[in-house]
């Protein structure tokens, strides 16, 4: 079973929850997995974003601004990715991105897997079903 079937198998019955489940799996994807949230954590702190991952590390999970979040993580070209990874447009790549990506960060400073600044701990990541999981358990 492939990482897009697991994620279809956790989105059952939330509310636009395919969508988010795909772009979570295809952006884990695009970053090689939990481990690559980090150094997108790091892009986000060096692209001038760092305030909004610091409000994320405290719990402060509000939708992001997509264009910030973008510019952060160093242009569209992730998002075009994910879109052409998962079918989806980017319209709506852009949208759950900026539900995910605060979540995300979230999940992973609050349990010690990376700093808020993006440093690996040595609390090692979780797979990306149990991410994806716990992501999407926040959005019911």
């Amino acid at each position: 079973m492939g990482i897009f079937d697991t994620i279809e198998n956790l989105a059952g019955g939330l509310a636009g929850g395919e969508n988010h489940a795909a772009v979570a799996g295809g952006l884990l994807q695009e970053l090689g997995g939990p481990a690559g949230i980090a150094q997108m954590v790091q892009s986000l702190h060096q692209n001038g974003a760092g305030g909004m991952v610091q409000q994320w590390a405290a719990g402060q999970t509000q939708p992001a601004n997509m264009s910030a979040l973008e510019q952060g993580i160093g242009g569209s070209a992730i998002v075009d990715s994910i879109s052409q990874r998962t079918g989806i447009s980017s319209d709506t790549v852009r949208s759950s991105l900026a539900v995910l990506v605060p979540l995300i960060v979230n999940h992973m400073a609050a349990n010690g897997h990376i700093t808020a600044d993006g440093q690996p701990t040595s609390n090692p990541a979780p797979d990306a079903g149990s991410l994806i999981q716990s992501v999407l358990g926040k959005l019911l």
